[in-house]
């Protein structure tokens, strides 16, 4: 390969990793941005009003194979914590909401689903992978960030969950 190209394709992939690590980084060390988003309940509910509670973020969408793998997880999860210091919110991306609803009643979801369907609020924290899950500590900061799924991401998320119910 000729040196230019080489040199051009290297430069490309370290600003495209260091444009994502600064994104990353800049959501993890801000606090979580505000929003208001209706649940399946019909309420709407406002992130700002959870502060002084564990709360995590799960981004999924009914075309998400991942994502609707993790769900029973997530509801064995739910069950498993106590409400008073620990919110578990499921943040659907799909245009269609009733697709949603559909499935969080198939999949028997016991966690409370918002529809993001402007995408304003995945956005705002930058979603670029589905599900990606993530962990807002008692003051309102973002403190872990978790992007996919797999079995044993349950036992990452519970351990992230404990150390920031202790602090």
């Amino acid at each position: 390969m000729n040196k230019k190209i080489l040199i051009i394709v290297i430069t490309a992939l370290l600003v495209t990793s260091f444009i994502s690590a600064v994104g990353f980084a800049k959501i993890k060390a801000d606090s979580a941005p505000d929003f208001v988003l209706k649940s399946d309940s019909g309420k709407n509910v406002r992130l700002s009003e959870l502060k002084g509670r564990v709360v995590m973020l799960n981004f999924w969408a009914t075309w998400c194979g991942p994502c609707t793998e993790e769900i029973p997880y997530l509801n064995e999860l739910h069950e498993s914590l106590d409400p008073y210091d620990f919110e578990l919110l499921g943040i659907n991306l799909d245009e269609d909401q009733s697709k949603a609803m559909f499935l969080a009643k198939k999949l028997d979801v016991n966690f409370p689903v918002l529809f993001d369907t402007e995408k304003e609020v995945s956005r705002s924290f930058d979603i670029k992978a589905m599900p990606t899950t993530i962990i807002i500590d008692r003051s309102g900061k973002v403190r872990h960030v978790n992007h996919g799924f797999k079995k044993g991401y349950i036992e990452r998320y519970l351990k992230q969950i404990q150390a920031l119910r202790k602090e």
